[in-house]
């Protein structure tokens, strides 16, 4: 198995997944969230690049998989207190690589599937990015010790509540008529 960091190459954004498979290909490296355009529209900011581990093999029933894990830290918007809050973000995954729909109906549950064109490559930065989306919160909050809800001020009490005239009387009066 050859195992590539970030300090021998960067992370291709589109590979070929019969090649990878084939040769059992391993790669740990980084992609900075900026170049991540549908992440960078869904949070703040990212304080951290995407942290990112992948395994390209063939499983026992001979089915292409992708499996990895990715991480990173990004600041979004407390859906209770509108401030900012940091989050870390983490996805497992495990990927079936399939040439179109009939191969992905033929895939276990435990397989998600990528369909992959027909020279058999894909893009494994959109790949990465839909993984990180989909394990963002849909309402990002702090914890409620640390969140900074701003409580209205109590009204003062300024003695017995005047009654109000009934903007519907006049209705009733007609249909009394």
């Amino acid at each position: 198995m050859m195992s590539r960091t970030m300090a021998e190459a960067q992370l291709p954004k589109r590979v070929d997944a019969a090649k990878l498979v084939d040769t059992n290909q391993q790669f740990s490296a980084k992609i900075d969230g900026q170049n991540l355009a549908r992440v960078s529209a869904a949070i703040e900011q990212a304080e951290a690049p995407v942290d990112c581990h992948l395994e390209f093999f063939r499983d026992a029933e001979g089915h292409r998989v992708l499996k990895g894990d990715c991480s990173t830290r990004v600041v979004m918007v407390c859906q209770r207190c509108l401030e900012p809050v940091s989050l870390e973000v983490s996805s497992e995954f495990e990927l079936g690589l399939v040439f179109g729909d009939d191969q992905a109906k033929q895939l276990p549950r435990r397989l998600e599937p990528v369909i992959v064109d027909e020279n058999g490559y894909f893009d494994l930065w959109d790949v990465l990015e839909d993984e990180v989306l989909l394990s963002l919160p849909p309402f990002p909050l702090h914890p409620e010790d640390e969140c900074q809800l701003k409580q209205p001020e109590p009204e003062e009490d300024v003695g017995p509540e005047v009654e109000r005239e009934n903007p519907f009387s006049v209705l009733a009066q007609l249909k009394k008529n």
